[in-house]
């Protein structure tokens, strides 16, 4: 399943030139990845206060043009992968008219416990990650 998320960016997001400054992105991947779960029928909260915790491990990001200062932008966000005891999401940045591609990359998460130790990805964590979902 792919989820859709529209922002506007906001002054405070962009840089002297007006364009979006390169860390915002990472935080639209962290806004695409929790409407995803959100979209599956649970929120991160949720996974949170059953004791598992999804801390990224390794992001990445291509920026392929910018996006300015109060244009609205979409960002695409899926479930690419699950390992034993990872998931990586994976995500596109596009402009209004969702044809041209502003940004690419994905984000790897260590599934932990709350003692921050790897643990395999539990069963009812899976059900929700399920085909359905994907």
């Amino acid at each position: 399943m792919n989820v859709w998320l529209a922002h506007r960016v906001s002054y405070g997001e962009t840089d002297a030139m007006g364009v979006m400054y390169y860390a915002e992105y990472l935080h639209l991947f962290e806004r695409g990845r929790s409407e995803w779960i959100r979209a599956c029928g649970h929120s991160y909260a949720a996974i949170e206060a059953q004791g598992i915790y999804l801390p990224v491990r390794e992001a990445q990001c291509r920026y392929r043009a910018p996006a300015r200062y109060d244009e609205l932008i979409w960002l695409e966000t899926w479930l690419d992968a699950q390992g034993r005891a990872s998931l990586t999401f994976a995500y596109r940045l596009m402009d209004e008219t969702k044809t041209r591609l502003l940004a690419h990359g994905s984000t790897q998460h260590a599934v932990v416990d709350s003692r921050g130790k790897p643990v395999a990805i539990p069963h009812w964590l899976r059900e929700l990650l399920s085909p359905s979902c994907q």
